[in-house]
């Protein structure tokens, strides 16, 4: 049974109409196809495809058929869990990892019963759903002492994936984990020789280091988030993937730039700014409000209004998100229109082109190819 906040479930209904609850449903399962974004500056996709097959013969990768840096896993499942008497309750973000595979880690775990190391637990999703089977590593009275670490491995979960983040190849800085509408931005800014790009929300890096390794370090980023903690972990995806050091990382609110920074001046314009991630897949937790899609807009049309004060004439801002509300999406696109932007067609694989007052702009449907919920538009700074 899916529950979804009522107020929420009526601005997807704006975009779905009677497909709504089918939607929800939809995005609590993964797609079939879990993304990895190659790293081509420290090897090509055939070397890293092989590689895959040889150390992973369990599972299936394959190439996208539009996207040449873009290797997928097939997505086992759904499995039946096993159920035993002892219980993890985890957070929500571990939910979404350990129902594909991933092991129990210590910042997921919420509660749990009493259990001793080798006994066998279920992993709990809020909600109640049993989402995997693992074997615990530790006793439950170790947890307290615990700073971090893993509690339990996971031996049988609802889906099947290797753990990516404890795959050799992750550690190596060969790939980084992106969903394939999110791999698209960074081709859609198709960054060129001699650019200035500014990434206005960067953490934790994914579309930074995607713009490096696709100017093969020719064109100037800066990447800026809110907090040296965030920008800390752009730093990090940086020296995992080995990329050049063409990016300059600023502690700033991007909200404020304009007036920070003002002789900043932008060829491209990155704006992917937090969103109520209602397009992420598998989402096992539907806990977003009216009111947070409505706050987040808000916020987003500030990060916007930035941007077009800096853009040069005839450059171009690239707004995308993880969700699908109406109000993150086409209305923040409408308010860039109405604040001096025009937006711009492209060819854009994949995705369903729309109309929505005077915008056109590119959504990716869990209904349509099998994606994540996913939203782009592009727009060109009159001269």
């Amino acid at each position: 049974m899916v529950h979804a906040n009522g107020s929420i479930v009526n601005e997807l209904r704006r975009v779905y109409g009677s497909s709504t609850r089918s939607l929800i449903e939809r995005l609590r399962s993964p797609s079939k196809r879990h993304y990895l974004r190659v790293n081509t500056l420290a090897i090509s996709t055939g070397e890293l495809l092989d590689l895959l097959k040889s150390n992973y013969p369990s599972y299936r990768f394959g190439v996208d058929e539009y996207y040449s840096d873009a290797i997928y896993i097939e997505v086992e499942g759904p499995f039946n869990v096993p159920i035993v008497d002892k219980k993890i309750l985890v957070d929500c973000k571990a939910a979404e990892s350990i129902v594909l595979g991933a092991n129990l880690y210590l910042p997921g775990v919420r509660k749990c019963d009493h259990f001793r190391k080798g006994d066998l637990v279920n992993a709990v999703a809020p909600g109640g759903e049993r989402i995997a089977l693992c074997e615990a590593i530790v006793n439950s009275d170790e947890l307290r002492s615990m700073g971090k670490g893993m509690v339990a491995k996971t031996i049988i979960s609802k889906y099947k994936l290797p753990a990516i983040r404890e795959m050799i190849e992750y550690n190596k800085g060969l790939f980084y984990p992106q969903s394939l509408p999110s791999i698209a931005v960074g081709h859609v800014v198709n960054p060129q020789p001699g650019e200035l790009i500014v990434d206005y929300c960067a953490a934790p890096g994914g579309k930074t280091t995607h713009l490096i390794q696709l100017s093969r370090g020719s064109s100037r980023v800066i990447s800026i988030d809110r907090s040296i903690g965030k920008t800390a972990k752009i730093v990090e995806t940086i020296s995992r993937l080995k990329n050049p050091s063409n990016a300059l990382i600023m502690p700033s609110d991007s909200r404020y730039l304009d007036i920070n920074h003002p002789f900043i001046r932008p060829d491209k314009a990155l704006i992917d700014p937090p969103c109520t991630a209602l397009g992420f897949r598998p989402k096992i937790c539907f806990n977003k409000s009216l009111k947070d899609a409505l706050s987040l807009s808000e916020y987003q049309k500030q990060f916007i209004n930035a941007a077009v004060k800096m853009l040069k004439p005839r450059g171009l801002l690239i707004y995308s998100t993880c969700t699908l509300t109406l109000i993150e999406n086409e209305e923040v696109a409408q308010y860039a229109v109405n604040h001096g932007l025009e937006p711009v067609e492209i060819l854009l694989p994949y995705s369903e082109k729309v109309y929505y007052s005077d915008i056109v702009a590119y959504r990716y449907s869990p209904f349509s190819h099998d994606m994540n919920g996913f939203f782009i538009a592009v727009f060109m700074k009159k001269a």
